[in-house]
Parts: C-alpha cells; structure tokens; sequence
C-alpha cells in the first residue's frame, strides 16, 4: 500500500481530498514524476463509470511551472480500493499551475 500524504481538499465536487505519494517521485532535471490521489466523498460519474476515487500519474516541470497528466485508474470505493473500473495511459497538455490553488499544492509537494 502506497504511503499517501495529504495535500489538501476541496468542497467541490461533494468535496474530495487529495494525497501525494512522495515515495513515487522520480526526479530527472527540473521535471518530477509522481503519483497522486484524489478521494471523493460522493460517488462521482465520468464516462459511464461511477467511482469514489481516482489515482493519477503526473509530470511536474518544476522550471516553468506547469503539469500534465500522463495516465489514471478510476476506482470503486475510497482510497484506489474496490474495483479497477477504467485505466487510462494518455499523456495530456501541459497545464500551468495556478497560483492558491489544490494543484499548486500538489505541485510544490513534487518540486519541493
């Protein structure tokens, strides 16, 4: 089981947490790999597919600021338990990393 440190969470969505898996990050240069997880207190619904947790693979570029997903696992209980319902391996574009937000949060856990 992974170690998973909380980094924040958020009333949206029917409120969720969100954990860092800091054992996982791989550094290479300015840029960090690392897993992450987002834990919802309501069952949420994407594609067809009700879950109640979603881990995700990031990239961090610590220089510019930015982060992408690079893959996800949709899960049917809390905390990547319960059923793998869908997993995803599709790197994404770079997003910049806005300023007080969960996700600049989640991007200085990587970077730090």
């Amino acid at each position: 089981m992974a170690e998973w440190v909380q980094v924040g969470a958020s009333e949206e969505d029917g409120g969720y947490t969100v954990y860092a898996n800091t054992e996982s990050a791989q550094k290479a240069g300015h840029r960090v790999k690392m897993w992450t997880l987002i834990d919802y207190h309501v069952e949420q619904r994407a594609s067809g597919t009700n879950f109640l947790s979603k881990k995700i693979r990031r990239d961090y570029d610590c220089r510019e600021g930015q982060m992408r997903v690079l893959a996800f696992s949709l899960f049917s209980w809390n905390m990547e338990k319960g059923e793998l319902l869908r997993s995803y391996n599709q790197p994404q574009p770079w997003q910049r990393v806005q300023p007080d937000s969960l996700d600049e949060a989640e991007w200085k856990t990587a970077c730090e």
